[in-house]
């Protein structure tokens, strides 16, 4: 057996791999597709900043609007306050820029309940919350709703224009929701 000489001079076997413009086009392809994606991730981000900003609009105004629906539909009086301290001792009554909206109740036996809407700072937050009032106790409730009908308002304004009753709430983002109505007479 021969062995042959090695030669170091030897060219090594040409390796697959891209050429120049096959590289720049792959190279120039995914640049153009991460431009895409973050075009639409930059649009996706928008939309959501856009729903959140909405969202009192959407979720929160109509569930405040069915519950004030509800509580208003059954009561039978009203009067406005500028504060709970007002309310509860049944003086000064306003008929603008009220906090305080306390209504009346008529029972089928002749008896009477009592209900309070506030806007209120509860914990350092703002709340539009109610109580409910026994006219036969001292009412001690102050600081403690019986129930809280929203946290995303930020101010709450109860007022008669025109002999109609309105209440105006103030969304976190600004917007502002104003209701009408008058309960049973």
């Amino acid at each position: 057996m021969i062995i042959p000489p090695t030669d170091s001079r030897q060219v090594p076997p040409p390796r697959r791999g891209f050429t120049l413009p096959e590289l720049a086009t792959a190279i120039g392809l995914a640049l153009a597709i991460a431009a895409i994606m973050m075009t639409l991730l930059q649009q996706q981000v928008t939309f959501h900043r856009i729903v959140k900003t909405q969202g009192f609009l959407v979720d929160d105004a109509p569930q405040i609007n069915n519950t004030i629906t509800q509580i208003l539909s059954r009561a039978d009086a009203y009067r406005i306050h500028s504060n709970l301290s007002d309310a509860v001792a049944g003086t000064n009554a306003i008929t603008a820029e009220g906090k305080v909206l306390v209504l009346g109740f008529l029972n089928p036996d002749g008896s009477e309940d009592f209900g309070i809407i506030s806007f209120e700072s509860d914990n350092g937050k703002d709340a539009l919350a109610y109580y409910t009032m026994d006219p036969a106790t001292p009412f001690t409730k102050a600081g403690n709703p019986d129930w809280l009908i929203s946290r995303q308002v930020d101010n709450a304004e109860f007022f008669i224009q025109n002999g109609v009753f309105r209440m105006q709430l103030t969304g976190p983002a600004g917007e502002i929701v104003t209701y009408s109505g008058t309960p049973r007479l």
